[in-house]
């Protein structure tokens, strides 16, 4: 068995990865923004298999990057579990690990040091943009949670996932697609170039561009009994590609076939262009999106996608939720063509897809 729980996480990413039989495992990718975490994802926890002190288990929990819209439900969940400790109450969820890049060892990756050496403007940043403080300051707050739930350093990677990296849990084998030194390198820059002109804008610029941190998103190639699943985040089309070329899974002669893919940063234009839906195929195409807040997913991602496909092949494209404008574009890019579309029904708290089965 391989299911994935995807929730309404409005413009953002929460999802369940659900493998193995009797004894299910499960990691949770992101927490959704603000709302998310108590509306539908802790009810959704509540429900899973005890672990060994009779709390529901979480065998992993993975924050893709800082962003708001990934990061305040995981925020919430860890800071539960240590209020919990905190009044000496029982664990309200096991969970056995996190996998977690902070800016801080992404940036110390390439120069030791340097994010100390630039703390003082970060800091300045937190104070005067709401920007650094969504973003950052969580990420600062889940590395804090983390260290003091004993979760910190990336259980079974031992440091920053970054491409190539690989570890296996129980038997599901993960790959590390991305980020790639690329991103690191941009990343890294901008803590460069604030430190050498000693100004905080540049740290807040970083931030209200979302481009940077985006780059530093962790990309996840998951595969289990016969299964894969590529897990993108918010990471960028390109950098995908080059990950997965440089660790040998994407050739030249043929697309990388995949059972599921959740597409890049909810379905934007700006993020992939058509050649990465040319170049990696999949069963179940997933986007996490309302439509609301953002233009997710955009017309023209899903006319790349369609239009990579032959006519005559078999797959589904999911929705998190009902958006007019993606329906109707896909309505029409249906015309003659064998892919199917499924809506997660308002009154149903999750979209789950058992991949192996088209539906």
């Amino acid at each position: 068995m391989f299911t994935f729980d995807f929730l309404d996480a409005r413009h953002g990413d929460c999802f369940l990865v659900r493998w193995g039989a009797p004894d299910q495992r499960v990691m949770l990718v992101d927490g959704g923004p603000g709302g998310v975490y108590e509306d539908s994802l802790r009810d959704r926890l509540t429900h899973l298999a005890p672990g060994g002190d009779g709390a529901p288990r979480i065998d992993v929990v993975c924050l893709s990057h800082v962003d708001d819209d990934h990061a305040a439900g995981l925020l919430r969940l860890l800071a539960e579990i240590r209020r919990a400790r905190r009044e000496e109450l029982p664990d309200p969820f096991d969970v056995t690990r996190l996998w977690f890049n902070s800016v801080e060892e992404l940036v110390d990756r390439r120069t030791p040091g340097l994010s100390a050496s630039v703390q003082p403007l970060v800091d300045q940043a937190l104070t005067n943009s709401g920007a650094v403080k969504a973003s950052y300051g969580q990420g600062r707050a889940i590395r804090d949670e983390a260290t003091a739930l004993g979760l910190a350093g990336n259980p079974l990677f031992g440091g920053p996932l970054t491409e190539g990296a690989e570890t296996t849990l129980d038997d599901l084998h993960v790959t590390v697609v991305a980020p790639d030194d690329v991103a690191l390198e941009k990343l890294e820059k901008r803590w460069r170039e604030a430190k050498k002109r000693r100004d905080p804008d540049v740290i807040t610029a970083a931030y209200t561009d979302r481009s940077v941190p985006n780059l530093s998103s962790i990309v996840l190639l998951l595969r289990h009994d016969g299964r894969t699943a590529l897990l993108t985040g918010d990471a960028r089309g390109d950098r995908i590609l080059a990950g997965l070329r440089a660790g040998g899974l994407l050739t030249d002669s043929e697309p990388l076939h995949v059972d599921l893919l959740k597409l890049p940063h909810h379905g934007s234009e700006r993020n992939v262009e058509r050649d990465f839906f040319e170049s990696v195929h999949a069963d179940h195409y997933v986007v996490s999106a309302d439509g609301v807040k953002h233009h997710h997913p955009h017309e023209d991602t899903l006319r790349w996608l369609v239009e990579s496909r032959d006519e005559d092949d078999e797959y589904v494209i999911h929705l998190t939720n009902d958006i007019a404008f993606a329906t109707d574009a896909l309505t029409d890019l249906r015309a003659e063509r064998n892919f199917e579309v499924d809506v997660r029904p308002s009154t149903d708290p999750a979209l789950v897809i058992e991949v192996g089965d088209r539906r």
